[in-house]
């Protein structure tokens, strides 16, 4: 007999809908379409040759994926002049593959569990989560909970449990939890000895006191997020539909900034608090759909993605904040970089790993360099 599968929905999943030629992005900006071979093999079946001629395929390690034929920073080929999809207009969404027919919904099953989220790569999404009173969550659809549940479970909701509940720092919470993952991937200490000292509110800040206490010079350091920002970004400035949020922005990343820069960043830190409502929960939507593999080092490169995101958005809003001479910030510009950098970063995670296993040596980077680029 089957076991019944148990449906969770994110709590902002049902308010969804598409505002289509209204939206100020494109699903596909800066994104490199991956094709299912089932929707591959439904095109090649009904002739949709108009649709194969502009598709490539890839070869990597013997096996064949299939992609939209573009470059990340080129306006997807189907599309009108409208942002509207010909594939849609011409022969129904059914026709689409699952990665566009599913954008921006995410869908993990585990465990005899589907998880039903979406992705804040759409601006419409973040707007949503911008109106939630309260914290995100998972809804069931029975109201039934977990009977029996895997460490990565336990692990993900303690990650989900210090965002949302302890009275601490955001960056204290994400370099906590990131502190977390890097320990379970230790074969020294069993996952759950690890799991319990972290429900421990002395253990937790003896942990805090220990990098607090590493002193970095401000001015280094936020020279060496600077680098990350235009690294990150050198090949998404020009790509269609994200030029309007980076291609300036970038412009004043490159050039030589005055004495109240430090200053200006200080005071913006604080007043930024401000905002940590909306931006914890988008890191908990995140986690939800994007921290999902048994495999310890998977999830850790996962959230240190989502670290680096909130890490760049918040640098990218200040160079708004530093250039507009208001001493304002604008939640519009976060909601805007965090669509922005879910494009760049979350869309394209291959990419941006191969780049840190490049210029660092390795995908996961070492916690003294997150703790450094949090200044």
């Amino acid at each position: 007999m089957n076991k019944e599968v148990k449906i969770f929905k994110i709590q902002n999943y049902d308010y969804f809908r598409c505002t289509a030629d209204k939206c100020k992005f494109t699903c596909c900006s800066g994104w490199d379409v991956n094709i299912d071979n089932n929707t591959y093999i439904k095109w090649k079946n009904n002739k949709k040759n108009y649709i194969l001629q502009n598709v490539i395929e890839i070869i990597n390690d013997d096996e064949v994926e299939y992609f939209i034929n573009k470059e990340t920073q080129e306006k997807c080929p189907f599309l009108d002049n409208k942002g509207l999809c010909n594939i849609v207009k011409n022969d129904g969404e059914e026709c689409l593959s699952l990665t566009c027919k599913k954008f921006p919904r995410i869908e993990n099953v585990l465990e005899g569990r589907k998880e039903i989220t979406l992705s804040c790569a759409c601006p419409e999404v973040v707007e949503n989560i911008s109106k939630l009173k309260g914290k995100i969550k998972m809804i069931s659809s029975d109201n039934k909970i977990m009977e029996e549940k895997s460490t990565m479970y336990k692990v993900r909701e303690l990650l989900i449990y210090i965002i949302q509940e302890k009275k601490l720092s955001l960056d204290d919470k994400l370099i906590l939890c990131f502190d977390i993952l890097i320990n379970m991937l230790s074969n020294d200490i069993s996952k759950n000895q690890i799991l319990k000292e972290y429900k421990s509110d002395k253990y937790i800040s003896n942990v805090l006191r220990a990098f607090s206490e590493i002193e970095f010079n401000i001015e280094e350091a936020i020279e060496e997020l600077n680098y990350l920002f235009l690294d990150i970004t050198e090949n998404y400035k020009d790509v269609e539909g994200l030029e309007n949020s980076l291609r300036e922005i970038y412009k004043f990343s490159e050039s030589k900034k005055d004495k109240n820069y430090i200053n200006k960043w200080i005071i913006y830190k604080k007043t930024f608090e401000q905002y940590n409502e909306l931006i914890e929960n988008c890191i908990v939507s995140k986690i939800l759909s994007e921290c999902t593999s048994e495999d310890f080092q998977e999830l850790a490169l996962s959230f240190q993605l989502i670290i680096l995101e909130y890490l760049l958005m918040r640098y990218t809003v200040f160079l708004k904040y530093y250039t507009n001479n208001k001493n304002e910030i604008s939640i519009e510009d976060i909601k805007e970089y965090i669509v922005v950098f879910s494009r760049v970063i979350s869309n394209n995670s291959e990419a941006v790993l191969e780049f840190l296993e490049d210029g660092f040596g390795k995908a996961i980077l070492d916690i003294g360099y997150i703790k450094l680029i949090m200044i």
